[in-house]
């Protein structure tokens, strides 16, 4: 049972990723795109709102430690983006990103460019 909700929560999160990712660039086409897909995948209820709601969660956080380790990056800076976001805009009871957010993220892409290398 815990495995498949590990792996719905993945699933959610990689599509929620995706919203608050597209909506960061600016790309409306590819915006709007990722927001009908969550909608497909997991129901109309959900929105960008509610992606940026998930995405900036502990769940999220949880979620994205089980995906590839070529994906935890971009899950990792959307998780980051959504709490900035959330914080700012009232959307939840979400602190800003603090230090230790900041440090984490900073050592993933750090071990990232070494696995480059």
């Amino acid at each position: 049972m815990s495995n498949s909700i590990e792996h719905f929560d993945l699933q959610k999160t990689r599509l929620c990723s995706a919203v608050v990712l597209t909506w960061a660039t600016g790309n409306q086409d590819e915006f709007k795109k990722s927001e009908k897909l969550l909608k497909e995948q997991l129901g109309t209820g959900s929105s960008a709102t509610s992606a940026f709601q998930f995405m900036s969660g502990k769940r999220a956080k949880a979620a994205l430690e089980c995906g590839l380790p070529e994906e935890q990056l971009q899950l990792l800076t959307a998780h980051h983006i959504a709490k900035e976001v959330c914080a700012e805009y009232g959307l939840g009871a979400v602190n800003k990103p603090d230090q230790i957010d900041r440090t984490e993220l900073l050592a993933l892409v750090k071990s990232r460019q070494y696995a480059l290398q």
